[in-house]
């Protein structure tokens, strides 16, 4: 399916392990291999955007984006939607700008009417589109973009050339396209900066100058004195910064008729539920991994015990007011172990039955940074994910943590079939053993966002790379258009605010 995968840098501060990174190196991307899962975020979120100055960014100004880029079949018709349980409340519909912070939301999910995946693939460019387009698209698979070339102007650096190269290392040939209007890149939250760091280090070579580059007096002495790619690295210390979620599993063993794990387990079952999607369209196979959530905010859960405050969840909806509310914390239920250690898994997990609850953090403060592996464009970058970096995250992971084993202790008492706690912590939950506990298990969710953030070029907390019009700061044709862009992560998935950026970036491309 195109799902590639490395190792990032080590985590300093979770134990210093390794985490496996994925990326949909095909057409769809990320949509090809995710988990389906179709949720815009709050309208606080996109309120937060434009209260940091971005005001054509404000969800009333995006909200036309998302109509268009859906058709909700099991939603009912209204202005918002397209049509081309256990002391929290139910949030009908959680892409509702009237939907609440505190709730459990049944998740709507990127399949069609027969229970199959749409990928933006599907969405977009289906085969019919693709041969009537045929004179004027071509598509090139299996290749990697070596860089972008430049030429100056009077209104800033102009692309004028992209480079190419098969993704296969062993050829050495170079393609090459002409720009005639403009260039976009959508490489995904890992891939677009990579890009645009080996455009830079071109800078460095030549002693081009850019909005990036240092001038050229101190770029010759940098270049007499320092390494090719640390020099770069002290360059852009604070551009390129990774926002992503951070989530924790907490998981029991169950009866393996309980978990996904019976597909693996009991061939026989795998295949009866292989039978009844393909013919049928029924099963689990039918479902994505993930149907419902649980979202909550920090204010509204007590600081030690995690138990819901009275009067904490008062129905107060993520509609901006006098102050901008966002859920923190989001609880996944999965009948799947979800640790990112698959030695582990392959040697324990995968043989029994397991329910996790993956404790969510959706704004964690910590930060990580993508960087060049090489100037080789068929290297992969080097990633830090940065989880736990900032000491502040460990206060909200203890909360999400004792939030998801009081709702363990909730379906027992409720005889759902936990038999034991297989990813928990020790049974003396003191700060000491619960942070013990977060550094062995933290991990990413995959919702890489915000390395090409949109931000002025001289932000003082973190400088942008694109302008409002998704413009690279300095360029008068390049725009990247993914997740990378987010001046912020959104506090949910980020699929639909993708395809709702990528929208708004043809509507701005075409000048409507």
């Amino acid at each position: 399916m195109g799902a590639t995968s490395w190792y990032s840098e080590p985590m300093k501060h979770c134990d210093d392990r390794r985490s496996l990174l994925f990326r949909g190196e095909v057409l769809g991307g990320n949509s090809r291999i995710n988990g389906m899962i179709y949720t815009r975020g709050s309208i606080g979120d996109y309120e937060t955007w434009a209260s940091t100055g971005h005001p054509e960014w404000a969800y009333e100004k995006v909200l036309p984006y998302f109509v268009k880029a859906e058709t909700a079949m099991s939603r009912p018709k209204s202005y918002y939607r397209g049509d081309s349980a256990m002391g929290f409340g139910v949030i009908d519909d959680t892409n509702s700008p009237e939907a609440l912070c505190d709730g459990i939301s049944t998740l709507d999910s990127t399949v069609d009417e027969n229970r199959q995946r749409v990928s933006t693939l599907e969405a977009y460019l289906p085969l019919k589109t693709t041969l009537e387009r045929a004179d004027n698209l071509s598509i090139c698979t299996g290749v990697v973009v070596g860089r972008i070339n430049f030429s100056a102007s009077e209104v800033g650096h102009c692309a004028e050339q992209v480079t190419f190269q098969k993704a296969c290392a062993e050829w050495d040939k170079v393609f090459s396209v002409k720009v005639k209007k403009e260039v976009v890149v959508s490489s995904g939250a890992l891939g677009s900066p990579q890009i645009l760091m080996l455009r830079y280090v071109r800078c460095l070579l030549s002693g081009e100058g850019s909005t990036y580059c240092l001038d050229k007096l101190i770029l010759a002495l940098l270049k007499a004195v320092l390494d090719l790619v640390n020099t770069w690295n002290n360059m852009v210390s604070r551009l390129y910064e990774i926002y992503q979620a951070l989530a924790i599993p907490v998981a029991w063993e169950v009866p393996v008729t309980a978990s996904l794990s019976t597909l693996a387990i009991s061939p026989f079952r795998g295949a009866l539920e292989f039978f009844k999607y393909v013919f049928f369209r029924k099963g689990i196979l039918s479902l994505p991994i993930q149907v419902l959530s649980l979202f909550v905010r920090d204010s509204s859960l007590d600081d030690e015990t995690a138990t819901l405050l009275d009067g904490g969840m008062d129905n107060d909806t993520c509609t901006p007011g006098f102050k901008i509310r966002l859920p923190d914390l989001e609880i996944m239920p999965l009948a799947v172990s979800a640790v990112d250690d698959l030695e582990e898994h392959k040697l324990y997990f995968s043989k029994i039955g397991v329910f996790t609850l993956l404790a969510t953090l959706l704004r964690p403060k910590s930060r990580g940074t993508v960087r060049l592996g090489s100037s080789n464009p068929h290297d992969r970058p080097k990633v830090n994910l940065g989880l736990l970096n900032d000491p502040t995250d460990f206060a909200l992971a203890r909360k999400a943590v004792r939030l998801a084993l009081k709702l363990g202790d909730a379906m027992k008492a409720q005889n759902f079939p936990l038999l034991r706690g297989v990813s928990v912590p020790d049974s003396d939950k003191s700060r000491d053993n619960m942070d013990k506990f977060i550094r062995h298990r933290a991990r990413t969710t995959y919702h890489y966002s915000s390395t090409c953030r949109m931000a002025s070029e001289f932000d003082t907390h973190a400088p942008g790379v694109v302008d409002d019009s998704l413009r690279v700061h300095g360029t008068s044709n390049l725009r990247v258009c993914d997740a990378s862009i987010f001046p912020q992560i959104i506090a949910s998935h980020l699929m639909a605010p993708v395809v709702m950026v990528a929208e708004k970036c043809a509507s701005m491309i075409k000048g409507v």
